[in-house]
C-alpha cells in the first residue's frame, strides 16, 4: 500500500473534475515510467567513501546513496545501535535517517560484518522446507 499526495494550487477552481483525474493519472504514469527506468538503479556509494552526511541545517544524518551498508548492535541499556562508516546512531537516529525514503521498499540482508560490501549470493527458500 502507498499513497500519492497531488496537490493543486488556486487553478483547481477552473479545472473540471475530468482534468483533475487527468493530471492524476499522468502524476502516477510518470512516477511508474520513472521507476521501471533501468537508468534509475540504486546507487551504492563505494567502499571507503562516507554513506552518510550530517546536515546542520536540519540536525540529522543524511544518506548519500540508496544502499547502506551497516552493522546492527545494541547498548548497555538493550537499545538498537546501528553503525554506518564509524557513525554511531542510536533508533531515533536511524528512522531519521530513513524516513526521507518513506513510500519506497527496503530489502534488508542480514549477513557477517566481514562481509558487509560484498554483494551476497542469496539462496531463496522457505526454512521450514525440507533441503
Amino acid at each position: 500500500m502507498w499513497k500519492v499526495n497531488f496537490k493543486l494550487g488556486p487553478e483547481i477552481d477552473t479545472l473540471s473534475d475530468r482534468e483533475i483525474l487527468e493530471m492524476f493519472n499522468d502524476v502516477i504514469a510518470a512516477q511508474e515510467a520513472n521507476i521501471a527506468d533501468p537508468a534509475n538503479r540504486p546507487i551504492e556509494i563505494p567502499k571507503g567513501r562516507p554513506q552518510i552526511e550530517w546536515l546542520d541545517d536540519v540536525k540529522q544524518w543524511s544518506a548519500r546513496g540508496h544502499v547502506l551498508k551497516c552493522e546492527v548492535s545494541d547498548n548497555e541499556d538493550g537499545g538498537l545501535v546501528v553503525y554506518i562508516d564509524d557513525k554511531e546512531l542510536d533508533a531515533d537516529a536511524f528512522m531519521q535517517l530513513i524516513r526521507p525514503f518513506a513510500g519506497w521498499g527496503m530489502r534488508i540482508t542480514f549477513m557477517d560484518q566481514s562481509q558487509i560490501h560484498d554483494e551476497p549470493d542469496v539462496i531463496v527458500r522457505d526454512p521450514d522446507d525440507d533441503n
